[in-house]
């Protein structure tokens, strides 16, 4: 199966977090799929893209989650969304703060 871009509303997992978060893109991309804002490899910002994943595992004891990242690993070069490639479903992340894999379980379309 190919792999599918990531849109507005796309669900993640962290494996240091306790729960799923939610993938929020902002509307300043102005690139839409199937009617959602398209992704790409930039939009990891806590609270403004990224909802906290709960508590973290990694603390102790566990305190809230809030994510740190850099940028999402997996975007599709040839194709830009507001100058930076799309993401696809098989992009990954590393939490800073907790050392967790961040991942996309449903792509959102």
């Amino acid at each position: 199966m190919a792999d599918e871009y990531v849109v507005d509303g796309a669900q993640l997992e962290c494996t240091m977090g306790a729960a799923p978060s939610t993938l929020s893109i902002l509307p300043l991309h102005r690139v839409q799929l199937r009617g959602k804002n398209r992704a790409n490899i930039g939009d990891c910002k806590p609270f403004a893209n990224i909802s906290p994943f709960g508590a973290c595992k990694v603390t102790s004891p566990p305190k809230p989650c809030t994510p740190a990242c850099v940028k999402w690993l997996g975007g599709k070069a040839d194709l830009l969304v507001d100058g930076e490639p799309a993401l696809l479903k098989s992009g990954m992340l590393v939490c800073s703060a907790g050392g967790g894999m961040i991942s996309i379980k449903d792509s959102g379309q």
